[in-house]
Protein backbone atom coordinates (compact mmCIF):
# COMPACT_ATOMS: atom_id res chain seq x y z
CA UNK A 1 0.00 0.00 0.00
CA UNK A 2 1.31 3.30 -1.06
CA UNK A 3 2.71 5.32 1.79
CA UNK A 4 1.41 9.10 2.31
CA UNK A 5 3.60 11.33 3.28
CA UNK A 6 1.53 13.39 5.71
CA UNK A 7 2.03 16.84 7.12
CA UNK A 8 -0.44 18.35 9.17
CA UNK A 9 -1.16 21.53 11.46
CA UNK A 10 -1.23 21.39 15.09
CA UNK A 11 -3.77 24.26 14.49
CA UNK A 12 -1.66 26.00 17.01
CA UNK A 13 -4.72 26.92 19.55
CA UNK A 14 -4.20 24.01 22.19
CA UNK A 15 -7.67 24.64 23.62
CA UNK A 16 -9.02 23.28 20.77
CA UNK A 17 -8.14 19.76 21.61
CA UNK A 18 -10.50 20.31 24.66
CA UNK A 19 -13.67 20.64 22.52
CA UNK A 20 -15.96 17.54 23.28
CA UNK A 21 -15.58 14.47 20.21
CA UNK A 22 -18.83 14.49 18.75
CA UNK A 23 -18.41 10.71 18.14
CA UNK A 24 -18.20 9.89 21.75
CA UNK A 25 -21.48 8.70 22.94
CA UNK A 26 -20.02 8.43 26.97
CA UNK A 27 -18.07 10.59 28.89
CA UNK A 28 -15.64 8.61 31.18
CA UNK A 29 -13.58 9.81 34.22
CA UNK A 30 -9.83 9.44 33.81
CA UNK A 31 -8.09 7.76 37.18
CA UNK A 32 -4.81 8.07 37.92
CA UNK A 33 -3.29 4.75 36.91
CA UNK A 34 -5.16 5.53 33.20
CA UNK A 35 -3.09 8.61 32.67
CA UNK A 36 -0.01 6.75 33.23
CA UNK A 37 -1.01 3.90 31.32
CA UNK A 38 -1.41 6.30 28.69
CA UNK A 39 1.92 8.24 29.28
CA UNK A 40 3.72 4.86 29.15
CA UNK A 41 1.92 4.09 26.06
CA UNK A 42 2.81 7.55 24.21
CA UNK A 43 6.10 7.14 25.33
CA UNK A 44 6.13 4.01 24.12
CA UNK A 45 5.08 5.16 20.44
CA UNK A 46 7.92 8.01 20.71
CA UNK A 47 10.72 4.99 21.24
CA UNK A 48 9.00 3.53 18.22
CA UNK A 49 8.87 6.04 15.84
CA UNK A 50 9.96 9.54 16.61
CA UNK A 51 12.13 10.77 14.48
CA UNK A 52 14.66 13.02 16.71
CA UNK A 53 15.77 9.60 18.64
CA UNK A 54 17.96 11.83 20.94
CA UNK A 55 15.02 14.12 21.83
CA UNK A 56 13.20 10.44 23.65
CA UNK A 57 14.67 10.52 26.65
CA UNK A 58 14.11 14.07 27.66
CA UNK A 59 10.04 13.78 26.63
CA UNK A 60 10.00 10.77 28.65
CA UNK A 61 11.80 11.88 31.42
CA UNK A 62 9.51 15.46 31.94
CA UNK A 63 6.37 13.38 31.32
CA UNK A 64 7.07 11.26 34.04
CA UNK A 65 8.24 14.15 36.42
CA UNK A 66 4.94 16.02 35.37
CA UNK A 67 2.98 12.87 36.53
CA UNK A 68 4.78 12.71 39.57
CA UNK A 69 4.42 15.97 40.52
CA UNK A 70 0.77 16.14 40.04
CA UNK A 71 0.51 18.19 37.05
CA UNK A 72 -2.22 15.60 35.81
CA UNK A 73 -3.90 15.16 39.30
CA UNK A 74 -6.92 17.31 38.61
CA UNK A 75 -7.71 16.66 35.38
CA UNK A 76 -10.20 14.18 34.78
CA UNK A 77 -11.84 14.99 31.34
CA UNK A 78 -10.38 13.07 28.38
CA UNK A 79 -10.23 15.71 26.56
CA UNK A 80 -8.76 18.11 28.40
CA UNK A 81 -5.77 15.35 29.50
CA UNK A 82 -5.15 15.50 25.93
CA UNK A 83 -5.02 19.25 25.46
CA UNK A 84 -2.44 19.15 28.36
CA UNK A 85 -0.21 16.25 26.87
CA UNK A 86 -0.02 18.25 23.65
CA UNK A 87 1.07 21.49 25.52
CA UNK A 88 3.55 19.58 27.70
CA UNK A 89 4.86 17.75 24.49
CA UNK A 90 5.51 20.97 22.22
CA UNK A 91 6.55 22.86 24.88
CA UNK A 92 9.52 20.02 25.70
CA UNK A 93 9.99 19.10 22.18
CA UNK A 94 9.74 22.42 20.09
CA UNK A 95 8.14 20.29 17.41
CA UNK A 96 4.60 21.76 16.67
CA UNK A 97 3.45 18.81 14.58
CA UNK A 98 2.60 16.85 18.07
CA UNK A 99 -0.95 16.72 18.90
CA UNK A 100 -2.54 13.54 21.34
CA UNK A 101 -6.53 13.56 20.59
CA UNK A 102 -8.87 11.68 22.63
CA UNK A 103 -11.38 9.38 20.20
CA UNK A 104 -11.91 6.10 21.46
CA UNK A 105 -14.05 5.36 17.87
CA UNK A 106 -11.14 6.18 15.87
CA UNK A 107 -8.97 3.89 17.87
CA UNK A 108 -10.67 0.90 17.97
CA UNK A 109 -11.48 1.30 14.42
CA UNK A 110 -7.87 2.30 13.95
CA UNK A 111 -6.75 -1.49 15.47
CA UNK A 112 -9.26 -3.14 13.41
CA UNK A 113 -7.92 -1.87 10.31
CA UNK A 114 -6.99 -5.64 9.16
CA UNK A 115 -10.35 -6.02 9.19
CA UNK A 116 -11.37 -5.22 5.15
CA UNK A 117 -15.22 -3.90 5.94
CA UNK A 118 -13.86 -1.84 8.46
CA UNK A 119 -10.90 -0.13 6.56
CA UNK A 120 -13.58 0.22 3.54
CA UNK A 121 -16.09 2.20 6.07
CA UNK A 122 -13.52 4.24 7.34
CA UNK A 123 -12.26 5.25 4.51
CA UNK A 124 -16.23 6.31 3.20
CA UNK A 125 -16.20 8.69 5.98
CA UNK A 126 -12.91 9.66 5.19
CA UNK A 127 -14.42 10.82 1.38
CA UNK A 128 -17.66 11.59 2.65
CA UNK A 129 -15.69 14.24 4.71
CA UNK A 130 -13.37 15.61 1.84
CA UNK A 131 -15.76 15.99 -0.36
CA UNK A 132 -17.98 18.44 2.17
CA UNK A 133 -14.56 20.33 2.12
CA UNK A 134 -14.14 20.40 -1.70
CA UNK A 135 -10.89 18.00 -1.12
CA UNK A 136 -9.78 21.62 0.63
CA UNK A 137 -10.13 23.40 -2.76
CA UNK A 138 -11.67 27.06 -1.86
CA UNK A 139 -11.80 29.03 -5.16
CA UNK A 140 -9.99 29.11 -8.43
CA UNK A 141 -11.15 32.39 -10.26
CA UNK A 142 -9.52 35.20 -12.91
CA UNK A 143 -8.34 38.60 -11.07
CA UNK A 144 -8.04 41.66 -13.46
CA UNK A 145 -5.01 41.57 -15.99
CA UNK A 146 -5.94 37.60 -16.77
CA UNK A 147 -4.28 36.95 -13.12
CA UNK A 148 -5.36 33.35 -11.85
CA UNK A 149 -6.16 32.91 -8.17
CA UNK A 150 -6.12 29.56 -6.45
CA UNK A 151 -6.53 29.02 -2.45
CA UNK A 152 -6.97 25.84 -0.86
CA UNK A 153 -6.64 25.36 2.66
CA UNK A 154 -5.31 21.66 3.33
CA UNK A 155 -3.24 19.34 1.26
CA UNK A 156 -5.83 16.13 0.44
CA UNK A 157 -4.52 12.94 -0.72
CA UNK A 158 -4.44 13.07 -4.59
CA UNK A 159 -6.02 9.53 -4.94
CA UNK A 160 -8.64 11.52 -3.71
CA UNK A 161 -8.23 14.83 -4.51
CA UNK A 162 -6.78 15.01 -8.09
CA UNK A 163 -10.11 15.45 -10.26
CA UNK A 164 -10.77 18.57 -8.52
CA UNK A 165 -7.36 19.64 -8.34
CA UNK A 166 -7.06 19.38 -12.05
CA UNK A 167 -10.58 21.11 -12.43
CA UNK A 168 -9.42 24.33 -10.31
CA UNK A 169 -6.05 24.02 -12.53
CA UNK A 170 -8.05 24.05 -15.89
CA UNK A 171 -10.05 27.03 -15.07
CA UNK A 172 -6.87 28.50 -14.79
CA UNK A 173 -4.77 27.33 -17.35
CA UNK A 174 -5.18 30.38 -19.89
CA UNK A 175 -4.12 32.92 -17.02
CA UNK A 176 -0.71 34.69 -17.79
CA UNK A 177 0.19 34.87 -13.78
CA UNK A 178 -0.80 32.64 -11.04
CA UNK A 179 -1.39 33.46 -7.39
CA UNK A 180 -1.27 30.27 -4.93
CA UNK A 181 -3.01 31.46 -2.00
CA UNK A 182 -1.19 29.54 1.01
CA UNK A 183 -2.27 31.57 3.46
CA UNK A 184 -4.62 29.25 5.85
CA UNK A 185 -3.14 26.26 4.59
CA UNK A 186 -2.58 23.89 7.37
CA UNK A 187 -0.78 20.97 5.54
CA UNK A 188 -1.47 17.48 4.62
CA UNK A 189 -0.57 15.14 2.00
CA UNK A 190 2.66 16.58 0.08
CA UNK A 191 1.64 14.47 -2.48
CA UNK A 192 -0.88 16.82 -3.35
CA UNK A 193 2.09 19.95 -3.32
CA UNK A 194 4.14 17.20 -6.00
CA UNK A 195 0.80 17.17 -8.35
CA UNK A 196 0.47 20.72 -8.24
CA UNK A 197 3.65 21.43 -8.67
CA UNK A 198 4.15 19.09 -12.28
CA UNK A 199 1.62 22.17 -13.32
CA UNK A 200 3.99 24.39 -13.24
CA UNK A 201 6.80 23.00 -15.27
CA UNK A 202 6.98 21.28 -18.57
CA UNK A 203 7.43 17.71 -18.53
CA UNK A 204 10.83 17.38 -17.48
CA UNK A 205 12.47 15.22 -14.59
CA UNK A 206 12.76 17.13 -11.49
CA UNK A 207 13.50 15.87 -8.16
CA UNK A 208 10.70 17.97 -4.97
CA UNK A 209 11.53 16.13 -1.43
CA UNK A 210 13.77 13.69 -0.35
CA UNK A 211 13.14 12.24 2.84
CA UNK A 212 13.58 9.22 4.93
CA UNK A 213 10.98 8.07 7.93
CA UNK A 214 10.69 5.27 10.32
CA UNK A 215 8.59 1.89 10.39
CA UNK A 216 8.29 -0.07 12.95
CA UNK A 217 11.71 -1.69 15.10
CA UNK A 218 13.00 1.61 13.83
CA UNK A 219 13.49 0.12 10.32
CA UNK A 220 14.79 3.16 8.11
CA UNK A 221 13.28 3.97 4.43
CA UNK A 222 14.41 6.46 2.11
CA UNK A 223 12.38 7.94 -0.61
CA UNK A 224 12.52 10.90 -3.35
CA UNK A 225 9.32 12.65 -4.48
CA UNK A 226 9.50 13.67 -8.37
CA UNK A 227 7.71 16.13 -10.63
CA UNK A 228 4.94 13.79 -12.06
CA UNK A 229 5.47 12.86 -15.72
CA UNK A 230 1.95 14.09 -16.86
CA UNK A 231 -0.82 16.05 -15.46
CA UNK A 232 -4.40 16.12 -16.61
CA UNK A 233 -4.85 19.43 -18.54
CA UNK A 234 -2.57 21.86 -19.23
CA UNK A 235 0.80 22.86 -18.29
CA UNK A 236 1.51 26.52 -16.94
CA UNK A 237 5.33 26.36 -17.40
CA UNK A 238 5.45 29.94 -18.82
CA UNK A 239 4.38 32.47 -16.52
CA UNK A 240 5.37 33.67 -13.21
CA UNK A 241 3.75 31.89 -9.75
CA UNK A 242 3.31 33.48 -6.47
CA UNK A 243 2.79 32.00 -3.57
CA UNK A 244 1.11 33.82 0.02
CA UNK A 245 1.89 32.55 2.78
CA UNK A 246 1.26 33.72 6.40
CA UNK A 247 2.19 32.37 10.08
CA UNK A 248 -0.31 30.10 9.90
CA UNK A 249 1.20 28.20 6.50
CA UNK A 250 2.35 24.92 7.81
CA UNK A 251 3.95 21.65 6.97
CA UNK A 252 3.31 20.50 3.69
CA UNK A 253 2.30 23.80 2.74
CA UNK A 254 5.16 25.22 3.93
CA UNK A 255 7.33 22.58 1.68
CA UNK A 256 5.78 22.85 -1.18
CA UNK A 257 6.26 26.76 -0.92
CA UNK A 258 10.64 26.04 0.22
CA UNK A 259 10.88 23.87 -2.42
CA UNK A 260 9.66 25.81 -5.32
CA UNK A 261 11.68 28.67 -4.18
CA UNK A 262 15.03 26.89 -3.89
CA UNK A 263 13.87 25.68 -7.63
CA UNK A 264 13.56 29.43 -8.49
CA UNK A 265 10.01 28.86 -9.92
CA UNK A 266 7.84 31.25 -7.39
CA UNK A 267 7.94 34.35 -5.77
CA UNK A 268 6.80 33.75 -2.27
CA UNK A 269 5.22 36.71 -1.15
CA UNK A 270 3.42 38.03 2.69
CA UNK A 271 4.53 36.59 6.32
CA UNK A 272 7.30 33.85 8.01
CA UNK A 273 5.48 30.28 7.88
CA UNK A 274 5.22 28.43 11.00
CA UNK A 275 8.08 26.17 10.72
CA UNK A 276 7.10 22.32 11.09
CA UNK A 277 9.23 20.21 8.51
CA UNK A 278 8.40 16.87 9.87
CA UNK A 279 5.85 14.38 8.51
CA UNK A 280 3.61 12.71 11.45
CA UNK A 281 1.92 9.77 11.48
CA UNK A 282 -1.00 9.27 14.00
CA UNK A 283 -0.77 6.24 16.23
CA UNK A 284 -3.06 4.47 19.01
CA UNK A 285 -2.75 4.91 22.34
CA UNK A 286 -4.60 3.37 25.78
CA UNK A 287 -7.98 3.86 26.65
CA UNK A 288 -8.93 5.98 23.74
CA UNK A 289 -6.18 8.22 23.02
CA UNK A 290 -3.76 8.64 20.09
CA UNK A 291 -1.04 10.93 19.03
CA UNK A 292 0.43 12.54 16.05
CA UNK A 293 4.02 11.51 15.89
CA UNK A 294 6.24 13.55 13.16
CA UNK A 295 8.41 9.86 12.29
CA UNK A 296 10.29 11.30 9.33
CA UNK A 297 11.99 13.87 7.76
CA UNK A 298 12.54 15.96 4.48
CA UNK A 299 14.93 17.49 3.07
CA UNK A 300 15.19 20.17 0.15
CA UNK A 301 17.31 18.57 -2.72
CA UNK A 302 18.59 21.72 -3.61
CA UNK A 303 19.64 22.92 0.30
CA UNK A 304 19.93 19.54 1.68
CA UNK A 305 17.88 21.01 4.46
CA UNK A 306 14.84 21.78 5.60
CA UNK A 307 12.80 25.04 7.69
CA UNK A 308 12.06 22.96 11.05
CA UNK A 309 11.38 25.75 13.88
CA UNK A 310 12.62 27.96 11.48
CA UNK A 311 10.01 28.59 8.97
CA UNK A 312 9.95 29.57 5.33
CA UNK A 313 10.82 33.29 4.63
CA UNK A 314 8.86 35.21 1.67
CA UNK A 315 11.09 37.08 -0.73
CA UNK A 316 8.24 39.94 -0.42
CA UNK A 317 7.82 40.51 3.11
CA UNK A 318 4.36 41.73 3.92
CA UNK A 319 1.54 41.53 6.34
CA UNK A 320 -0.47 38.59 5.06
CA UNK A 321 -3.81 40.64 4.84
CA UNK A 322 -1.78 42.50 2.43
CA UNK A 323 -0.10 39.76 0.44
CA UNK A 324 -3.02 39.11 -2.13
CA UNK A 325 -3.26 42.63 -3.60
CA UNK A 326 0.69 42.95 -3.02
CA UNK A 327 1.10 40.00 -5.18
CA UNK A 328 -1.68 41.29 -8.04
CA UNK A 329 0.36 44.78 -8.29
CA UNK A 330 3.54 42.70 -8.69
CA UNK A 331 2.25 40.61 -11.19
CA UNK A 332 0.60 43.25 -13.42
CA UNK A 333 3.59 45.31 -13.09
CA UNK A 334 6.01 42.64 -14.44
CA UNK A 335 3.53 41.65 -17.20
CA UNK A 336 3.56 45.10 -18.31
CA UNK A 337 6.80 45.44 -18.29
CA UNK A 338 6.82 42.34 -20.61
CA UNK A 339 3.62 43.77 -22.78
CA UNK A 340 4.90 47.59 -23.53
CA UNK A 341 3.74 47.12 -27.55
CA UNK A 342 0.39 45.45 -26.25
CA UNK A 343 -3.21 47.54 -27.22
CA UNK A 344 -4.02 45.69 -23.94
CA UNK A 345 -2.51 48.32 -21.39
CA UNK A 346 -1.85 46.53 -18.03
CA UNK A 347 -1.20 49.58 -15.96
CA UNK A 348 -5.38 50.28 -16.46
CA UNK A 349 -5.95 47.80 -13.24
CA UNK A 350 -2.73 49.13 -11.33
CA UNK A 351 -5.71 51.95 -9.60
CA UNK A 352 -7.90 49.40 -8.70
CA UNK A 353 -5.76 47.44 -7.39
CA UNK A 354 -3.88 49.78 -4.96
CA UNK A 355 -7.56 51.26 -4.20
CA UNK A 356 -8.64 48.05 -3.04
CA UNK A 357 -5.60 48.14 -0.77
CA UNK A 358 -6.28 51.81 0.39
CA UNK A 359 -9.63 52.73 -0.73
CA UNK A 360 -9.70 56.32 -1.48
CA UNK A 361 -11.93 58.63 0.26
CA UNK A 362 -13.18 61.86 -1.01
CA UNK A 363 -15.24 64.51 0.59
CA UNK A 364 -18.95 64.54 0.25
CA UNK A 365 -18.47 68.52 -1.03
CA UNK A 366 -15.85 67.60 -3.65
CA UNK A 367 -18.59 65.14 -4.78
CA UNK A 368 -21.42 67.36 -4.66
CA UNK A 369 -19.56 69.79 -6.42
CA UNK A 370 -19.26 66.97 -9.22
CA UNK A 371 -23.18 67.01 -9.99
CA UNK A 372 -24.44 68.05 -12.87
CA UNK A 373 -25.44 67.21 -16.71
CA UNK A 374 -23.19 66.31 -19.11
CA UNK A 375 -24.65 65.61 -22.92
CA UNK A 376 -26.73 62.76 -22.22
CA UNK A 377 -24.93 61.85 -18.96
CA UNK A 378 -25.44 63.14 -15.70
CA UNK A 379 -23.60 63.21 -12.16
CA UNK A 380 -26.26 62.50 -8.91
CA UNK A 381 -24.89 62.82 -5.62
CA UNK A 382 -27.42 60.76 -3.34
CA UNK A 383 -26.54 58.75 0.03
CA UNK A 384 -23.13 60.07 0.12
CA UNK A 385 -22.18 58.72 -2.69
CA UNK A 386 -21.75 59.90 -6.90
CA UNK A 387 -23.70 58.46 -9.47
CA UNK A 388 -23.62 57.99 -12.94
CA UNK A 389 -27.06 58.09 -14.84
CA UNK A 390 -27.06 57.83 -18.95
CA UNK A 391 -29.65 58.85 -20.75
CA UNK A 392 -32.28 57.99 -18.11
CA UNK A 393 -31.80 53.97 -18.48
CA UNK A 394 -29.05 53.22 -16.20
CA UNK A 395 -27.53 54.65 -12.69
CA UNK A 396 -24.49 52.88 -11.54
CA UNK A 397 -22.25 53.67 -8.58
CA UNK A 398 -19.43 55.75 -9.32
CA UNK A 399 -16.34 54.43 -7.21
CA UNK A 400 -13.36 56.86 -6.71
CA UNK A 401 -9.80 55.72 -7.76
CA UNK A 402 -8.56 59.34 -7.45
CA UNK A 403 -10.25 62.50 -6.42
CA UNK A 404 -11.40 62.95 -9.62
CA UNK A 405 -11.28 59.79 -11.53
CA UNK A 406 -13.70 57.25 -11.30
CA UNK A 407 -14.26 53.26 -11.15
CA UNK A 408 -18.07 52.84 -13.44
CA UNK A 409 -20.05 49.97 -11.27
CA UNK A 410 -20.65 47.09 -13.92
CA UNK A 411 -18.31 48.96 -16.74
CA UNK A 412 -14.89 47.91 -17.31
CA UNK A 413 -14.39 49.54 -20.93
CA UNK A 414 -14.20 53.38 -19.93
CA UNK A 415 -13.97 55.39 -16.51
CA UNK A 416 -15.00 58.62 -16.03
CA UNK A 417 -12.52 61.48 -15.28
CA UNK A 418 -13.94 64.93 -13.76
CA UNK A 419 -12.58 67.92 -15.91
CA UNK A 420 -11.90 71.11 -14.04
CA UNK A 421 -10.73 75.05 -15.28
CA UNK A 422 -9.44 77.66 -12.43
CA UNK A 423 -11.32 75.57 -9.95
CA UNK A 424 -14.44 75.01 -11.59
CA UNK A 425 -15.69 71.84 -13.30
CA UNK A 426 -15.98 71.76 -16.58
CA UNK A 427 -16.77 68.68 -18.18
CA UNK A 428 -16.29 65.25 -17.89
CA UNK A 429 -14.24 62.52 -19.76
CA UNK A 430 -14.09 59.16 -20.31
CA UNK A 431 -11.26 57.38 -20.53
CA UNK A 432 -10.70 54.19 -22.64
CA UNK A 433 -8.45 51.19 -21.47
CA UNK A 434 -7.03 51.22 -24.99
CA UNK A 435 -6.29 54.88 -24.69
CA UNK A 436 -9.13 56.72 -26.32
CA UNK A 437 -10.45 59.67 -24.50
CA UNK A 438 -14.26 61.02 -25.10
CA UNK A 439 -14.93 64.67 -23.50
CA UNK A 440 -18.44 65.75 -22.48
CA UNK A 441 -18.83 69.06 -21.55
CA UNK A 442 -20.83 70.34 -18.47
CA UNK A 443 -24.99 71.90 -19.50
Amino acid sequence: MKHIVTLALLLFSVCTFSQKNPTVKEEINLTELNKKQIIDSLTKQLEEFYIRANAIGEIKKKLNENYKQGMYKNISDPNEFASKLSTNLIDISKDLHFRVMYDPEWAENKLKDTDKETFKKIKAEELTEAKKKNFGFQQARILEGNVGYLEFNYFEDPAIGSETAAAMMHILGNTDALIIDLRKNNGGAMEMGQFISSYLYANKELPLYKYYYYEKGRKKLEREMWLLPSVPGKRMDDIDVYILTSGATFSAAEWMSYSLQNLKRVTIIGEKTAGGAHPIDRKVLAHGFSVNIPFGEVKDPVTNTDFEGKGVMPDVLCKSEEALNTSHLLAIQKLSAKNKDSLNNLDWFIPIIKNRQKPVHVDSAILKSYQGKYGKAELAFEDNSLYYKWNNIVTLLLTPLEQDLFLIDGIDEFRIKIITENKSVTGIKRIYQDGQEKVYKKD
